[in-house]
């Protein structure tokens, strides 16, 4: 039977450094789990190209990919796998853009009070921004941010995690028995 397993980052540089969850520590935790197979948030598109040629110049995901997860798979010969989806011309992240003043004052002031409390929470878990608690802090303001705009929500989120997850259980299921590390934006991981 195969391990898999979850692991959440985080994308901006200043957290990373600011909540101690620089890199270096991000490469301990792959190290430690010992994966034979990374399931990546980079699009098979992307991957596609990149592998094709490795001076592209192609979207591999937030930094850490480039910078450290893609390079590591390449040195300690670990599969990576790609399962990201989004497209460029609708991944704009506008939540609200049919609803009023006060709705977006609402999804702004609640979700912002979330990240909040999900950055003082996350900054002390053993592995940074990893934990079910977390987990269930983000769960909730994904339903704020639904609330709000369930289509933007639908299309930006829903969809996207779905199609995120088939891809995972896809690699289980042409890989019995390896040991398999997902890694993704921690806002992902309850999903």
């Amino acid at each position: 039977m195969g391990i898999v397993g979850i692991l959440g980052t985080v994308h901006n540089e200043n957290m990373k450094s600011n909540y101690n969850y620089p890199l270096e520590f991000l490469e301990n935790v792959i190290m430690e789990f010992s994966p034979q197979i990374i399931c990546g948030q980079v699009r098979p598109e992307d991957w596609d190209s990149y592998c094709n040629d490795k001076n592209s110049n192609v979207y591999l995901g937030h930094d850490e990919y480039r910078k450290l997860i893609i390079p590591l798979c390449e040195r300690e010969n670990i599969d990576f796998e790609p399962i990201d989806w989004f497209e460029w011309d609708i991944i704009k992240d506008e939540y609200g853009r049919d609803c009023d003043k006060i709705a977006k004052e609402v999804l702004h002031f609640g979700t912002s009070k979330i990240d909040s409390i999900i950055n003082e929470i996350g900054s002390n878990c053993p592995i940074p921004y990893n934990s079910i608690s977390l987990n269930e802090l983000v769960k909730h303001k994904q339903q704020i941010k639904g609330g709000v705009d369930p289509v933007v929500h639908n299309i930006y989120w829903t969809a996207r995690n779905q199609i995120m997850v088939e891809r995972i259980k896809n690699v289980m299921t042409e890989n019995p028995g390896k040991k398999i590390l997902c890694i993704t934006s921690m806002e992902h991981c309850y999903f």
